[in-house]
């Protein structure tokens, strides 16, 4: 008889999935609080008009909105400083993150540090958080990070060039929204990039040291799903079908992590976005092939049911045949979505080498990966990479 190792399970109290159902953002957070602050990313969202959208339709439930724009991609302490003392002085009660990753990552941390006094450096050091956390409703516009059903916020402090999560019970949305509709204005670049993350987010957890029966029918049903639809999102922009399964397929994704952890890949992304700003998503769709192949001997049982439910072989086909096609078909999804490229050109340089492998082994995705890694192992990762 195997023994079921402790796991936790987390997640959101509420998870409103469907297309439109952005439509009663106002009417979910009104149970919340009254004084939110609408935390947004970089520009498109206020383009495109949804930011006046949203905004109208908390107006109209009777909430007075604080809006906090301008977050940057891998968002930094600075920003959330920032964003902390918006928070205090409008006397909010509540955030409402709506973007990508990268605006919900500030969402999270502006509510879980908004009533903490040290800087938010501090806690990217490792001081814990200890006062209470107002609610936080996250909306996803991208099929990839999971960000909206996971507690953990990650943040660069680029003054130590140091990326790394902070988080807290408190941190996981009392609700998160899920409206693939979002997701059609997306360029074909940001999807393949978004759904690759999210890909990397199933296979990790799948075959994570700290995978669970709880996660693997998550993770295995998010990577069948993002495997069927993912080229379709990308060539076709507008397709609902495609559009819903990833948005899906990333939620899923996102609970998994949340319970198992993830491994290799995300150990070394998180150094690599921080030396060099390459954009999360981008680093996870570079290193995939390589972790994978790395990891394919200690993952091979659960590489081959990938393969076998995603319909890339036979389901009698053997073992280490079908999880040889996984390792393959990830690489020619990669490379036929133009996501792999030697990682020189991103300015990967080997006298940085000491302080990525340093970063990569502190890491708590590197000690869940399912394969054991030394040293030695992430600095032969990176040469393939260069």
């Amino acid at each position: 008889m195997s023994v079921i190792r402790q796991f936790t399970v987390r997640s959101p109290r509420e998870i409103i999935v469907g297309w439109g159902a952005m439509a009663g953002l106002g009417k979910t957070v009104a149970g919340l609080g009254h004084r939110p602050l609408l935390v947004v990313g970089g520009g498109s969202l206020k383009a495109s008009g949804r930011l006046a959208a949203i905004s109208g339709d908390l107006e109209a439930a009777g909430l007075f909105v604080t809006v906090f724009e301008g977050v940057e991609h891998d968002p930094s302490t600075a920003t959330i400083d920032r964003g902390r003392e918006v928070f205090r002085a409008a006397g909010c009660d509540c955030v409402i993150a709506v973007g990508g990753g990268s605006a919900m990552d500030a969402g999270k941390a502006i509510a879980g540090l908004s009533a903490e006094n040290a800087p938010t450096a501090d806690f990217v050091r490792g001081l814990a958080i200890t006062a209470p956390v107002p609610p936080i409703v996250a909306c996803t516009t991208t099929s990839g990070t999971g960000s909206e059903v996971t507690h953990v916020s990650v943040l660069t402090d680029t003054g130590r060039a140091v990326k790394a999560g902070i988080r807290t019970a408190g941190m996981m949305p009392s609700v998160a929204v899920v409206d693939a509709e979002l997701t059609v204005s997306l360029s074909r670049r940001q999807t393949a990039f978004s759904g690759l993350d999210a890909l990397t987010q199933a296979i990790e957890s799948y075959v994570s040291a700290g995978a669970n029966p709880f996660s693997d029918p998550l993770a295995l049903e998010a990577t069948v799903r993002i495997a069927r639809w993912l080229r379709t999102a990308c060539e076709q922009g507008a397709h609902r079908e495609a559009r819903e399964n990833m948005a899906v397929g990333s939620m899923l994704a996102g609970l998994a992590l949340a319970s198992a952890r993830l491994g290799l890949v995300h150990g070394i992304a998180h150094p690599l976005g921080a030396l060099y700003g390459l954009a999360h998503g981008e680093a996870c769709a570079l290193l995939l092939p390589y972790v994978m192949e790395f990891n394919a001997e200690a993952g091979r049982g659960k590489f081959a049911r990938l393969a076998r439910e995603a319909s890339l072989v036979a389901a009698d086909c053997p073992e280490a045949e079908a999880g040889a096609a996984l390792v393959a078909w990830t690489r020619e999804l990669c490379d036929a979505l133009g996501c792999l490229r030697p990682f020189a050109g991103f300015g990967l340089r080997r006298e940085d080498y000491g302080a990525i492998v340093e970063a990569v082994m502190a890491s708590g995705s590197t000690k869940a990966n399912p394969r054991r890694v030394t040293p030695e192992d992430v600095v032969a990762l990176l040469d393939r990479a260069m």
